[in-house]
């Protein structure tokens, strides 16, 4: 047995026969991989929700002869770092079948999050910010799946910069876009798979020096070749669904940023939509 396998192998291996404080332990030390090999007894108590004493014969249950020499190989994993592969053999061992694919999906996701600010170009966010706030009216282009992402930037956006508008049809797209100028921006968003309409609305946009910022997957995307800005984010998911955790991460973020641009513009706008949204009694408060 190696040395840099020694805990989470022991895990697996009894994984089988451990109680459900055990597992609860388990669990905790792979979702605090990077965090737990330099917790005390006490704290990763705490985290499990079991007790101190729990936690040194957990230790005991896999071969250590207490909790300081199972650390000491967990410090010694944690500098040669755990692969994905491993991780995913010991979640099939410590989870239950039922609750595996969620954890697989989760983890996914959190891998594209990483993904995503590791390749972000702080530039290129910059322009994009730049670019919205100093745009005279603003159109997005977000198709099919990609579509919910649209809905949701334009809603917001829209409560900060009232001339924005979400196409919400292919087929008269052209005839939306087709007053735009030079002082205006369109957003085209697209994710696997871009749609062909979503394509050539940004071309029929960029023929006529309409300034684009492209909100895709990666710079191989058919959408970069028509951007003026480019922003990517992570989609990628074993699944029939897109990820889309990454992405809406990523216009969270550009919502925010072109908020706090001009503060006091946007502080004013959502007072006179909260007291428009109270006089139409939009929201439920329970009265």
């Amino acid at each position: 047995m190696e040395e840099r396998d020694r805990v989470w192998d022991r895990i697996r291996n009894k994984s089988g026969e451990m109680s459900r404080a055990h597992k609860k332990i388990a669990s905790c030390l792979e979702k605090h991989s990077e965090s737990a090999p330099f917790l005390t007894a006490a704290k990763l108590a705490e985290e499990a929700g079991v007790g101190e004493a729990t936690v040194v014969r957990f230790a005991v249950s896999l071969g250590f002869s207490g909790y300081t020499e199972m650390q000491k190989s967990l410090q010694r994993e944690f500098r040669e770092r755990l692969t994905t592969v491993e991780r995913l053999k010991i979640s099939e061992e410590v989870y239950p079948e039922e609750s595996r694919i969620a954890y697989e999906i989760l983890k996914d996701d959190l891998s594209n999050l990483r993904q995503t600010m590791n390749g972000l170009d702080g530039a290129a966010f910059k322009e994009a910010v730049d670019r919205i706030n100093g745009a005279s009216r603003i159109r997005v282009v977000a198709f099919r799946s990609s579509h919910a992402l649209g809905y949701f930037f334009t809603f917001y956006l829209h409560l900060i910069h009232s001339d924005t508008e979400l196409i919400e049809s292919s087929d008269t797209m052209l005839e939306k876009l087709s007053p735009l100028g030079e002082k205006d921006l369109v957003v085209g968003i697209g994710f696997p798979r871009v749609t062909s309409r979503t394509v050539q609305a940004l071309q029929f946009v960029r023929s006529r020096n309409v300034p684009i910022l492209a909100i895709t997957d990666s710079h191989t995307s058919p959408l970069v070749g028509a951007g003026d800005t480019v922003l990517t984010a992570s989609s990628r998911l074993p699944s029939i669904v897109d990820s889309f955790t990454a992405p809406l991460s990523l216009i969270n973020a550009l919502v925010t940023a072109v908020g706090r641009e001009h503060h006091s513009i946007t502080a004013r706008r959502l007072q006179e939509m909260e007291e428009l949204w109270k006089k139409e009694g939009i929201y439920f408060t329970g009265d």
